[in-house]
């Protein structure tokens, strides 16, 4: 049994077709954590809320002993049915940011999203994405109707992705610097990764959706990015 002082999860999309939620409980099952940070978009949003992987998942976290911290996504924001139902003894804390001061530095969370929100730009190019998404979904076969689309998500996801990357982390680099953090944790764009630059540590937990990625906290604070093959 592997042992963190924190885990870190994010785009998880539980409910979607393309979640891979086998690696995922596995990964859960045999690993145990003081806390359990919840980055965003865990359940999809169009997931029916007694799905058996949700189900799966809360019967899992609830048999652990974990502080958790939801940080909600675009996906818990915009959600009609209730987020995650835990145990009373286990009750869930939900945020859109939090700073975590784990002893030696203070580590800035959320999300991303707000970042499509930052100027006109992301506003035009939010709305635009996700009309062709909604296209896309419309011209694929109706088993992958109500998930996530797999041609946006093969074809126009990615160029969107690549484009926006640079600015997507100075945006949240600049995030954690004015909030006096030296770390910023995230997910939102889907690419699992670890850069450090002059404002703040990035860190992007990935997904369970084109990658199975987590970061884990030890105890002597250390923070690490591990993607399952």
């Amino acid at each position: 049994m592997k042992k963190y002082k924190s885990i870190f999860l994010s785009d998880i999309h539980l409910g979607s077709q393309h979640c891979k939620t086998k690696k995922l409980f596995t990964m859960l099952q045999k690993i145990e954590a003081k806390n359990l940070f919840l980055v965003g978009d865990i359940i999809t949003q169009n997931a029916n809320s007694n799905n058996k992987d949700i189900e799966k998942f809360i019967e899992i976290i609830n048999s652990k002993d974990w502080n958790i911290i939801y940080i909600l996504g675009n996906h818990e924001k915009d959600r009609t049915a209730p987020l995650i139902e835990l145990s009373p003894q286990n009750p869930l804390k939900t945020y859109r940011q939090y700073i975590y001061h784990n002893g030696k530095q203070n580590i800035y969370l959320t999300h991303g999203d707000s970042f499509h929100s930052k100027d006109i730009f992301n506003k035009i190019l939010k709305l635009t994405l996700s009309k062709i998404k909604k296209t896309a979904q419309k011209i694929e076969d109706k088993k992958c109707r109500g998930n996530a689309s797999t041609l946006y998500h093969k074809k126009v996801k990615p160029i969107a992705q690549k484009y926006l990357h640079n600015s997507y982390i100075n945006y949240l680099t600049t995030l954690a610097k004015k909030n006096n953090c030296q770390i910023t944790i995230c997910g939102h764009i889907h690419l699992p990764e670890v850069i450090k630059t002059q404002k703040a540590t990035y860190l992007n937990c990935g997904d369970w959706v084109n990658h199975s990625s987590y970061i884990v906290e030890e105890f002597n604070g250390e923070l690490r990015l591990i993607e399952i093959p």
